[in-house]
């Protein structure tokens, strides 16, 4: 480090970026000490023992297997509640909080669990039910709620649960913007999705917002990944050159790469973003696409 003069010390900055850093840890998402404001009071519940709280070291003893899909979306702790009925506690709720980092992967590990037709309901960014269960994501959090019992009652107190929740992780709920960076026209309704990691089962592809279209009788799929840098971008595409064995000139602008496993997958390098498109077959539809990303 270079010798900093002036008033400030070393180690004043040093402070300041503990301070700083401090602020983030405590704004990303609920710190140990608010885990229990996230589980409210609910009339006619009884909330059991303490909130419990599961790290990616212990999140395995829990859910088992299913500890891999959070791992792969940066999973942080996951925060665990029961609540008996006062009047019958055979009958129960149980909250689970996975607290994914970013709300960009709280979006992409929601994603990979929602139905293909959900019956969604108005909690958080985006939520829904079905027969015992209440999945919403906001802020950092993908929200799971359940229970065993189906009545009016239970089903009042489990959206209860959910808006009080939604409401700590995010006031504000919205998706993330970079949704939007995809066509609206013939897009596959409740089909985006966030793949964090082996986008196209590459290891070298990662951060792939991706969404199903029909057109023309076409079914096909785009995508968009954001890098931190124009630069990531190009080694993304020289590695995937470099899978495909082709020889090319890797500017910014349109590439075709013939992948052995997804077929042709076309690209547009636009500074720190690809967008592209895979499983699409019609040349005219292919042009559409790569003009519409060029900006052209």
């Amino acid at each position: 480090m270079e010798e900093i003069k002036g008033k400030y010390s070393k180690t004043k900055i040093l402070n300041s970026l503990a301070a700083v850093l401090f602020v983030f840890a405590v704004t990303a998402y609920p710190a140990a000490a608010e885990h229990d404001k996230l589980f409210p009071d609910i009339e006619g519940w009884e909330m059991q023992d303490d909130v419990v709280v599961y790290t990616p070291e212990t999140l395995w003893d829990i859910i088992n297997g299913a500890a891999d899909l959070f791992y792969a979306y940066d999973f942080r702790e996951m925060y665990w509640g029961e609540y008996l009925n006062s009047e019958d506690n055979s009958v129960y709720i149980v909250m689970e909080i996975y607290m994914q980092g970013c709300p960009v992967t709280a979006f992409g590990v929601y994603t990979q669990e929602r139905p293909m037709e959900p019956e969604l309901i108005d909690i958080g960014v985006e939520g829904y039910t079905a027969e015992g269960i209440l999945h919403f994501f906001a802020g950092d959090g993908y929200v799971k709620i359940r229970s065993h019992d189906y009545s009016e009652e239970t089903k009042e107190a489990m959206e209860n649960l959910a808006r009080h929740a939604a409401a700590k992780l995010d006031p504000d709920p919205r998706f993330p913007d970079i949704v939007y960076s995809l066509p609206e026209d013939g897009k596959v309704e409740y089909s985006e999705e966030f793949i964090n990691t082996n986008f196209l089962g590459h290891t070298f592809l990662s951060g792939a917002f991706v969404s199903s279209y029909e057109v023309d009788g076409n079914s096909f799929n785009l995508f968009v990944i954001e890098n931190d840098s124009s630069e990531e971008s190009k080694e993304i595409l020289v590695d995937y050159y470099n899978f495909s064995g082709q020889d090319a000139e890797i500017t910014e602008g349109i590439h075709r790469i013939e992948d052995r496993w997804n077929g042709e997958v076309g690209i547009v390098w636009k500074g720190n973003r690809l967008y592209g498109y895979y499983n699409l077959e019609d040349d005219n539809l292919q042009e559409k696409y790569l003009e519409f990303f060029s900006g052209k």
